[in-house]
């Protein structure tokens, strides 16, 4: 079964055969669930219901040319199974009703119209307080419930791992990677070459952390814990899209926190403030390294975001925080 929106027909059969729909009830509309850019998305609207169909396909969404596995969404089938399990997390997880492996689809809750929280990049706005608490909560709850749990089920996600480590932590400190910077902003090569392609200290200390994120830990992540993975709907703030979750450290989610909540516009220190009081049991310096280098692949690599920084703006920024990860053991 391949999803396509423009098959309406197609789809009525296939939940259908899935048992998810009645003989009688009929699909009204197909549309576009989201901005992801993993997974072909889908919001289907019956004759009684609303459900989300979201398909694993052998690449990325979003760059048809990245190849990306298509067990993923068995991964993250088994993330929401699992978290399911704790009250802590299960209340902010819409429910996974459905999966069908062999075609790497999954039946996902309609949680109602939302929106991400990818607004808060264009920094019109203060990120709320009460969201703050909310989304760390969820981490602590989901790192503590899962730290020493059976492996009865694989986490490893070891081929997500391996695709999303080449773009965090080679790809965009690679010299001859092929993109042109330019092109995304005007001033962003320089800023590069002048900070991250000869600088070897730096590329040792990334590298130090790609083999972090490598190494198999614990601790359950959700694993690509940003803006575009948390929801605000009219029932509170719900967190999707888990296919990157893998067993590792918990600053790794941690700092992926931190760094977007400077593209939200915060201060380091102040959004360092928020992440260790929330989460007092951590790695504050592997906390914020892990940041440095995020906020540095988003700016230097493949996976760009809708934020308004200046190439100003951007050059403090780097100079900070190349030097903080050369200055900071891990």
């Amino acid at each position: 079964m391949h999803l396509d929106k423009n098959e309406p027909e197609h789809i009525a059969l296939y939940l259908r055969s899935r048992g998810l729909i009645y003989e009688n009830e009929f699909v009204e509309s197909v549309g576009k669930a989201g901005e992801g850019n993993m997974n072909y998305t889908l919001r289907v609207t019956t004759s009684d219901k609303s459900l989300i169909l979201k398909q694993a396909r052998p690449y990325v969404e979003k760059y048809p040319s990245i190849p990306a596995p298509v067990e993923r969404a068995s991964i993250e089938a088994s993330f929401y199974i699992t978290a399911a399990l704790w009250s802590g997390t299960a209340a902010q997880l819409p429910c996974l009703i459905d999966f069908d492996a062999e075609e790497h689809i999954q039946v996902i809750e309609d949680l109602g119209e939302g929106r991400d929280f990818t607004q808060y990049y264009r920094k019109q706005e203060k990120f709320p307080a009460t969201h703050l608490k909310t989304l760390l909560d969820f981490l602590k709850e989901l790192h503590t419930q899962s730290n020493g749990m059976s492996n009865s089920i694989d986490f490893r996600n070891r081929a997500m791992r391996e695709l999303n480590h080449f773009h965090m932590y080679i790809f965009p400190f690679d010299k001859d990677n092929g993109l042109n910077l330019d092109e995304i902003q005007p001033g962003l090569k320089r800023l590069a070459e002048k900070y991250l392609y000869e600088n070897g200290t730096l590329i040792e200390r990334i590298r130090q952390l790609g083999a972090l994120y490598l190494k198999d830990g614990n601790t359950l992540l959700h694993g690509d814990y940003f803006p575009g993975s948390w929801l605000q709907t009219d029932k509170g703030v719900f967190i999707i899209d888990p296919e990157f979750c893998f067993k590792g450290f918990p600053e790794f989610d941690l700092g992926i926190f931190h760094a977007h909540l400077i593209f939200c516009g915060m201060e380091w220190e102040e959004a360092a403030l928020h992440v260790e009081r929330g989460y007092p049991e951590q790695n504050m310096q592997l906390t914020q390294s892990v940041s440095a280098a995020e906020i540095l692949r988003r700016w230097f690599g493949v996976a760009q975001l809708p934020t308004n920084f200046s190439i100003q703006e951007k050059a403090e920024w780097t100079a900070f925080l190349t030097d903080y990860l050369m200055n900071t053991e891990l």
